[in-house]
């Protein structure tokens, strides 16, 4: 192609030093203006009237050519011209191809960076509204747990509700069952009575070392051996015996302790103030000595509080006297008796009253301390048979004290 301009313009060169008198290649550089040319023939060459009828016919040698001769050849002369010059000037496929390439990539980069500059726009709304709405999140964590709670809590609560009428039978139950577990503490008391007939009882331990043990137990049990000379006293589990001295009684509250020369018997643990005077209603076992695993339990509900004891509809016979009544969590609220009446009402067999727990404290225990004699009045000690002498009450402070 650039062969065939090269020729183009030589040919046209040729052509311009043949007309124009050797002008060269700045001929065709310089062709004149058809108009130009046209005045310079009519000056030099007037048309006459003869030359009106031939106009078309071809010039005479050595005349100038017509005007539209020289128009035609100016024209080609010019097309060439243009023709190679912009041969010329025009790049190669390669190049072409380049270019083109660039292009495809500039419009895919240019692509890109709008899609990337949309999507980093929209990844960052999402991001700045998600940080807006965790902002908070603590917050309301802490309100959905407290949510939960209430929820739960109000969910036991109506569970509660539901199964409290035979809450105190599934502790009953329950409690029947662990009576293995009071044994060690309740032990079996045997005395004589006012007549001189063989009885017992139940006694259990509340304070206790590695050499003694004060027991607790009912006072009409030990009533004949408060008198001197009076009955022997001695505490029994299976087939161990031990000997046990009178320490302390208060015959209005049915309470005396026992001292045995016998240590490490487990203690039972008081029920606390509140939980007595709260008692109305709930469910207390009396724990005697008696029975196969060491101790037997007899259910039953507290239907009266004051504040001389409670009432209780524990069945008791007489191996029930002096135990311990305990409570569902195995706390100590009383003490079983079939002759305590402080309201001077016979007893029917079928409801019992109780000395609390804490009228033993007050009247012969310093709980957690020693023991005492009362102080407001001397104890009603009945003579024995054919002695009017009262037995020593003993005071002092406890064994290991």
């Amino acid at each position: 192609r650039r062969d065939a301009a090269d020729a183009l313009a030589a040919a046209a060169s040729d052509f311009a030093d043949a007309e124009y008198g050797g002008a060269g290649t700045e001929a065709v550089d310089e062709v004149p203006d058809p108009d130009d040319v046209d005045d310079a023939t009519a000056a030099t060459d007037p048309v006459g009237p003869e030359d009106l009828d031939g106009a078309d016919a071809a010039p005479a040698p050595g005349r100038l050519k017509t005007r539209s001769a020289l128009r035609k050849e100016w024209a080609t002369t010019e097309r060439a011209r243009r023709y190679a010059a912009r041969r010329s000037v025009r790049f190669p496929i390669f190049t072409r191809s380049i270019l083109l390439w660039v292009m495809l990539f500039s419009l895919f980069g240019v692509a890109f960076g709008v899609s990337g500059a949309f999507w980093w726009a929209h990844f960052n709304t999402q991001v700045n509204e998600l940080r807006d709405e965790t902002r908070d999140f603590e917050q309301r964590a802490q309100n959905a747990l407290s949510s939960i709670d209430a929820q739960r809590n109000e969910a036991l609560r109506q569970i509660q509700e539901s199964v409290k009428p035979v809450a105190n039978v599934l502790n009953q139950a329950n409690m029947v069952k662990l009576a293995d577990r009071f044994a060690p503490s309740v032990w079996t008391v045997t005395t004589k009575d006012g007549a001189g007939q063989p009885t017992l009882g139940t006694a259990f331990a509340v304070i206790s070392n590695d050499d003694e043990t004060v027991m607790l137990t009912s006072y009409s049990l030990v009533q004949a051996a408060a008198v001197s000379p009076g009955p022997g006293i001695s505490i029994r589990k299976q087939s161990e015996e031990v000997v046990a001295e009178l320490w302390a009684v208060d015959p209005a509250n049915d309470l005396a302790l026992l001292k045995v020369n016998r240590g490490n018997i487990p203690v039972l643990e008081w029920a606390p103030d509140d939980q007595q005077a709260t008692a109305l209603g709930t469910s207390v076992f009396a724990v005697s000595s008696q029975g196969g695993p060491g101790a037997a339990v007899s259910p039953g509900m507290v239907i009266d509080v004051s504040a001389v004891g409670l009432r209780h509809t524990a069945k008791l016979d007489l191996d029930f006297r002096g135990a311990p009544l305990i409570t569902s969590e195995g706390k100590v609220i009383g003490l079983a008796s079939l002759d305590y009446r402080p309201t001077l009402m016979p007893s029917t067999g079928e409801m019992y009253y109780a000395p609390l727990a804490t009228s033993a404290c007050l009247d012969v225990l310093q709980c957690g301390g020693g023991v005492k004699e009362r102080k407001d009045k001397e104890p009603d000690l009945p003579p024995a048979q054919g002695d009017d002498t009262p037995v020593e009450t003993v005071t002092g402070n406890a064994p290991g004290d």
